[in-house]
C-alpha cells in the first residue's frame, strides 16, 4: 500500500449467519514501496482462536479525461441466457470495495468526529460519520467485504505510519456497524508489527464478528476456508497478497500469510468447494500502484481462477487507483477497487487515488443447483474533496442533488465521470455492467 456516527442498528433483513490519542510515528501521506513488475457494536478486543462457526445474523492508465456520463446500460443482459433459475430462486449479494488506509488524517478526523459525536467514540475515536454516505450500499448486501490493509494497534496505542503501521482498532467496530461482513487481510504490510500484530488483528476482528481471509493464526486456520452463511447458502472468501514489503514471513509460520501463487489458489478454491462453498470469492492484493490498468500478475491469476470453474468472483485492491471491471466467461473480475477510507488525495500527484468505486455482483441459484452470477452494478463513491471535512461521498446521491452547483458540482462529476471511465475501460458495460446514475 502507500502511506502517506452511525447508531449500531440494522436495516436490512436478516441475511447473514456468519462464523487524545498521539502516533509515535505519524502515518504520513507519502508513497510507500511499490509492488514488483496491495456505541460500537461489539468489543474490540478478542482472545483469539481459528475464525470459524457462525455469529449473530444481521438484522434490519489512470483515466484522467471524462467518458460519456452513465454509459452503462441499466438492464444488463444475463450471464449465462442458456441457463434458467426456477422461481422463486436464491439470490445472494455480494458487495466489495477497496483499502481502509488509515493515514494521520483520517485519524484526526475520526478524533474530531468524537468530541462533536461521541454516541460510539472509543478511545476518543468515531469513524462511523466518514461512513455514513455509503452505509445504506454495504447494508443491504447480503455479504459485504473490505481491506484492511494494516495491522492494528493495541487499545489506546501507541500507533505507528510507514514503513510499519500499527493503527486504530477502533475503526472495526465502526466498519462492522457501517455493514461490512469481513474484512481481507493479506496485504504488503500484514506483517509490519510481526506475527503478534498480525494475531492481535485477527483477534480484533473476531471480537467484533467480522469474518477475515488472508492471514493466518495457525496452519488449521490457513487450511480452514473462511466461511459465511447467507439463508443456507455458503459462500467462501479467499484472498492472497503479492509480497511482505521485503519483510520475511514470521519465522517457523509460512502459513501466517497468503501469497499468490496460482497453482495453491487454484487447489484453496478446490478445497472450499469440498468443504461446502456454494460461491467463492477470491480477493487479489496486487498490481502496479497508481496505474489504472491491471499488470501480467494480475491478468494471469483472473484468467487461472476464471477457467478454473471453482471461482465465481475475483476482485482485487493495492493499486490505490480504480482499475477495470471486465468478464471472463461466467466471472466477474473487478481488477482494482481502488481505497475505501484514506487520505491521498491531499497530495497533488495522488489525486486519482479520490475517485473509488463500490461493486456489487447478484448470483442466482439455477436449475442446475450453481450459483452464477446475474447482475453486476458498480457504484462511484469518492472521498471528499480536501476542502470539506473527510468523508466518503456517495457519486449519484450528491450529483442527483440539484442543490449542489457551481464548482462543487463540476469537481464531483469530473470524479464520477472519471471512475466511469476507469470502470468500463475493458467494455464491461457491454458484458452485462450497469453504473449506477445520479
Amino acid at each position: 500500500m502507500s502511506h502517506l456516527g452511525m447508531p449500531s442498528g440494522r436495516t436490512r433483513s436478516a441475511r447473514l449467519g456468519v462464523g487524545a490519542i498521539g502516533y509515535a510515528v505519524l502515518l504520513t501521506v507519502a508513497a510507500c514501496t511499490s509492488s514488483p513488475v496491495a456505541t460500537p457494536s461489539a468489543p474490540l478486543t478478542g482472545t483469539g482462536g481459528v475464525s470459524t462457526g457462525p455469529v449473530a445474523s444481521k438484522t434490519g492508465a489512470a483515466a484522467a479525461s471524462p467518458a460519456p456520463t452513465n454509459p452503462a446500460p441499466t438492464n444488463p443482459t444475463p450471464t449465462n441466457p442458456t441457463q434458467t433459475s426456477p422461481a422463486g430462486a436464491r439470490t445472494v449479494s455480494i458487495t466489495v470495495g477497496g483499502d481502509v488506509l488509515l493515514h494521520e488524517g483520517v485519524v484526526n478526523q475520526a478524533r474530531a468526529d468524537a468530541k462533536t459525536q461521541p454516541a460510539g467514540a472509543s478511545n476518543g475515536l468515531n469513524f462511523r460519520p466518514m461512513f455514513a454516505e455509503v452505509r445504506s450500499t454495504i447494508a443491504k448486501a447480503d455479504v459485504a467485504i473490505c481491506n484492511l490493509e494494516t495491522p492494528l494497534a493495541p487499545a489506546g496505542g501507541p500507533y505507528t505510519g510507514y514503513p510499519t503501521f500499527s493503527v486504530p482498532q477502533d475503526v472495526v467496530p465502526a466498519l462492522k456497524d457501517t455493514g461490512f461482513d469481513a474484512c481481507t487481510t493479506a496485504s504488503n504490510h500484514t506483517v509490519d508489527k510481526g506475527f503478534a500484530g498480525l494475531s492481535h488483528t485477527l483477534d480484533v476482528l473476531d471480537a467484533n464478528g467480522l469474518k477475515h481471509a488472508g492471514s493466518n493464526r495457525s496452519l488449521q486456520e490457513r487450511n480452514t476456508p473462511a466461511m459465511m452463511d447467507v439463508r443456507g447458502v455458503k459462500v467462501a472468501l479467499l484472498a492472497y497478497g503479492y509480497g511482505l514489503n521485503g519483510l520475511p514471513m514470521p519465522a517457523g509460520k509460512p502459513w501466517a500469510v497468503n501469497l499468490i501463487d496460482i497453482p495453491t489458489m487454484l487447489a484453496d478454491a478446490k478445497a472450499a468447494r469440498a468443504a461446502g462453498a456454494q460461491i467463492v470469492a477470491v480477493a487479489i492484493h496486487g498490481g502496479d500502484e497508481y496505474v489504472s490498468a491491471p499488470n501480467a500478475q494480475q491478468r494471469s491469476a483472473a484468467k487461472a481462477l476464471a477457467e478454473s470453474g471453482d471461482v465465481d468472483l475475483i476482485y482485487g485492491h493495492h493499486v490505490h487507483v480504480l482499475q477495470p471491471i471486465d468478464k471472463i466467461g461466467d466471472v466477474w473480475v473487478a481488477y482494482g477497487m481502488g481505497n475505501f477510507v484514506h487520505k491521498q488525495h491531499s497530495i497533488p500527484k495522488l489525486k486519482a487515488t479520490q475517485a473509488e468505486s463500490l461493486a456489487t455482483f447478484t448470483f442466482t441459484e439455477g436449475s442446475d443447483g450453481r450459483f452464477r452470477a446475474t447482475a453486476a452494478e458498480a457504484r462511484p463513491i469518492a472521498m471528499a474533496e480536501t476542502t470539506e471535512r473527510l468523508r466518503l461521498v456517495d457519486l449519484p446521491t450528491l450529483l442527483a442533488d440539484k442543490a449542489v452547483t457551481g464548482a462543487r458540482r463540476t469537481a464531483y462529476q469530473a470524479l464520477y465521470d472519471r471512475s466511469v471511465t476507469a470502470l468500463l475501460a475493458l467494455g464491461a458495460n457491454a458484458k452485462g455492467l450497469t453504473i449506477v446514475k445520479p
